[in-house]
Formats: C-alpha cells, structure tokens, sequence
C-alpha cells in the first residue's frame, strides 16, 4: 500500500560515470522515481554526470548534466556521489574528494573497496557520511545488507558463494557443449564479460568481493589467501564431471580457521545436490553458515547493467531516508 507523503524529501546525486551501469542507473531512478516518491517520500534528482566523451550518444540524458571535468561534479553541492568509473587510484581520488565534501558516497568498485576500504571508511566516519556498497558484491543479490544487519547477531562459521557472474555464465555454457572461448566470447556478446575479461576468468574479480564479505562477517584477520582461475577447465572436462553426477563452479569461501580467516577461490566439482550446483548463467549464489542459523542461502543475478544499477539505487534510498 502506497503512502501519501505530506512533504518529500528531495536527494541530490552527483554520478560518477555514464556506463553500463551508470547508465542503468539513470534509466532506472526515472522508471522508478514515482514509486519511490510515493512509497518512500524521496525525490530522487540527478545533478550532474561525469563522462569520458561528452559528443557520445547518451540517449535521453539530459545533455546540460553531462561534463567531462569531475570537479564540477565532485564539488556540485550534491548529498551522495555515486562512483561508477571503477578502477583504484582516480577513483579512490574522486571518493576522498567527496568524502571530504562532506557528501555521502555510493560506490559499486570493488577493487577500491579491497585496496582501500578501511581507510575510506575512516575518512567517512571522521567527515560524519555513510559509504554505501551493496553493489560491489553480487550485483542486485543484498548480501552485504544481510551480513549488515540480518547476520549481524550471529557468529560466521563460513562464506561459501559463487561471486562472478562472468566465469559462472562461462562454465554454464560449456555445460551446454560450447568450447571455453566460445563461451567466453558469448559472455562478451551479452554484456556479461569485458573485452579483457581476465580479471573474472582469473578468480580475482571474486577474491576482492570475498575480501569485502570477510571484513563484514569475521572479525579475524585473513591469514592465508588462495586464488585460482577457470582458464585449465575445458570442455572435455565439464562433460567427465556431469557423467560423475558433477558439475563445475567458481567457488569462492571465507572459512574460520585457527588463527583467523583462509580465503579460497577456485573452480570446484559439486555433487547435483550441493545448493551452488544449481545457480547457473550470470547468477550469483552465497551461503552463510552461522553458528546460531546454520545455513542460509541468497541467490540472483549477479551481472549486468539493471541488476547492479538496482544495488547502487537501494544504497542511495537508504541514505536518503536516514
């Protein structure tokens, strides 16, 4: 049942990059904007966008918030930044800058929250903003909420999951016969894959999200570290294991250890039983395993351009509504 909001509380977003997920976050705060004002009190207003080529085709976007200078957009005066350029040093920059701003900051960048992240998160509570994260985990899959708060009174025994949509839409079509490449080149084609898709292939891509997951759900340092990729598995391989009642998945796992936390990412044979055998294409799978709750399971698309846009959106209703 929709509400009706005496007065609506208006957000101003600055974002950071005009991708595919920028982009799917600017379609998706327009379809949803009604919704959101009507059920949450919230007017979601996009400031100002920052882009690398201003003359590209943006479709509908409003041209006059478009700038290639992240200043401008930085420095707009806006609530929450949403940073979606990626990678490390720029956009570790773009993020301090904000912080210290004083805007809230929204961010899908793994790899700058597995670099980073402490210190940005020190940086955050000194200037008194909220870092919001979600989509830097599983695409639209809310695990990081879950840990957040559903978990939180709860002792982690484990984190197992599939975190990479890439290698696991991968190894699923080559369940259906297709050779690695050609597996690799259709994940390219649907725009679940870079043009240089080794990070995901490599078990890296997982191993940062996994390190995001430990530092929420453990409070044990990480005392070993394993990472191994999907590039040796053929498809030869793939059809031996279905004939064993098999099947291959990049499995990632924090598990409790003496002395702290050991961090695993490699491609494993599951039983057809086994929860994660059945989570397929660019879908996402983590089971938390609590010393109170036992097993708990979330899955969902984990790849692509609405799935993660969704994640970015829900971090930036929650600071709003805070």
């Amino acid at each position: 049942m929709l509400r009706h909001w005496d007065k609506v509380r208006t957000i101003r977003v600055a974002l950071l990059g005009l991708g595919t997920v920028g982009g799917g976050f600017v379609r998706l705060v327009e379809r949803e904007h009604a919704r959101i004002r009507d059920r949450i009190g919230l007017e979601i207003e996009i400031a100002a966008i920052l882009v690398r080529d201003r003359e590209k085709d943006r479709g509908d976007v409003d041209r006059s918030l478009i700038t290639t200078t992240a200043v401008d957009v930085i420095d707009a005066g806006c609530d929450v930044v949403v940073e979606l350029v990626g990678g490390v040093h720029c956009a570790g920059a773009y993020v301090r800058r904000a912080i210290n701003n004083g805007s809230h900051v929204v961010t899908a960048n793994k790899a700058l929250l597995a670099a980073t992240g402490r210190e940005l998160f020190d940086a955050a509570s000194a200037n008194g903003v909220q870092i919001g994260f979600e989509a830097s985990v599983c695409g639209g899959v809310p695990v990081v909420r879950a840990l957040r708060r559903g978990l939180a009174g709860d002792s982690l025994e484990s984190i197992t999951g599939i975190l990479n949509g890439t290698s696991n839409y991968v190894l699923s079509r080559m369940e259906d016969g297709l050779p690695f490449a050609d597996a690799v080149k259709l994940a390219q084609e649907h725009g679940f894959a870079e043009a240089h898709p080794t990070l995901d292939l490599s078990g890296e891509d997982a191993a940062q999200k996994l390190e995001i997951l430990t530092s929420l759900g453990f409070d044990s340092e990480v005392v070993s570290r394993s990472v191994h990729g999907i590039e040796w598995i053929d498809v030869d391989d793939v059809a031996r294991a279905r004939r064993r009642g098999n099947v291959f998945r990049q499995v990632a796992e924090a598990r409790r250890v003496a002395g702290g936390v050991a961090l695993t990412v490699a491609a494993r044979e599951l039983p057809l039983a086994h929860p994660l055998a059945s989570v397929r294409d660019e879908n996402n799978g983590v089971v938390f395993r609590g010393n109170a709750v036992g097993e708990v399971m979330l899955t969902g698309r984990g790849a692509g351009s609405l799935p993660t846009a969704a994640a970015v959106l829900s971090d930036v209703i929650e600071i709003g509504s805070a």
